[in-house]
């Protein structure tokens, strides 16, 4: 896979907002973000800042290393993705590109229960408690197609700390993990997730995400929050899914 396609991926994994404060509405956020990407024993670092605006849900994450791009991305699904020094656009739109669909949009509005799973098809099967850990499991619906056959959801102290996707033959698909909570406003968010995608049993992806320096309505740097795409881009794709 080559480093773009990778340093994408990155974006498009664990990212958006939503939410208020206790003294007041949080209408936008920003934060900064290093991510470090474990792929065939090589380490590709990203680094950058998300931006987020909760009138429309729009989220703006500009990249800064390995190279510079601006990608915008609304609740709709509809995404720009402008490149700095090709001076390139592309455009698609899908709803699995929704800042919706991410998990960071269920943690901003406050919702730690589900993490917006029961939006995406899956129903809750079974509860337990271990060692002060609730656990819950999800299941598609029966009607469902989904690869995914079951997903684990655990929380300590009412905060989400893991999920487990399990596929087919109980193999496992995917591990995420939420560390290092932060009080932003009056709700809890981490500032540390760790993905893991298994290919087989000896290859899988390890992406390290570290939030820092929130910033919160009147502290956002409008320049990036409001990005203007240059008029003059070439448009180098239009997609729709």
């Amino acid at each position: 896979m080559s480093i773009r396609k990778i340093v994408i991926l990155v974006l498009f994994s664990g990212l958006a907002f939503g939410f208020k404060q206790s003294n007041g509405p949080l209408q936008q956020l920003s934060l900064n973000f290093t991510s470090k990407i474990l792929e065939n024993k090589k380490y590709i670092t990203v680094q950058g800042d998300v931006f987020f605006k909760k009138q429309g849900g729009v989220l703006t994450t500009h990249l800064i290393k390995p190279f510079e791009n601006v990608t915008i991305i609304n609740a709709d699904g509809e995404m720009k993705m402008y490149d700095f020094q090709e001076n390139t656009l592309m455009i698609s739109s899908s709803a699995l590109t929704s800042s919706e669909s991410s998990y960071f949009w269920y943690f901003l509005n406050g919702n730690y229960n589900d993490l917006g799973l029961p939006k995406t098809g899956f129903v809750i099967k079974g509860t337990q408690v271990s060692d002060g850990m609730l656990i819950t499991t999800w299941v598609p619906k029966a009607e469902s197609a989904n690869p995914i056959q079951k997903i684990e959801l655990v929380h300590e102290k009412n905060l989400p700390v893991y999920l487990e996707f399990v596929g087919p033959k109980s193999k496992v698909l995917g591990k995420i993990f939420f560390d290092g909570y932060q009080k932003v406003g009056n709700l809890q968010l981490p500032f540390k997730i760790t993905e893991i995608a298994y290919k087989s049993k000896s290859d899988s992806t390890l992406i390290t995400k570290v939030y820092s320096n929130p910033k919160i309505n009147t502290e956002v740097d409008a320049k990036y929050l409001d990005f203007k795409i240059p008029a003059n881009a070439k448009v180098v794709s239009s997609k729709k899914k």
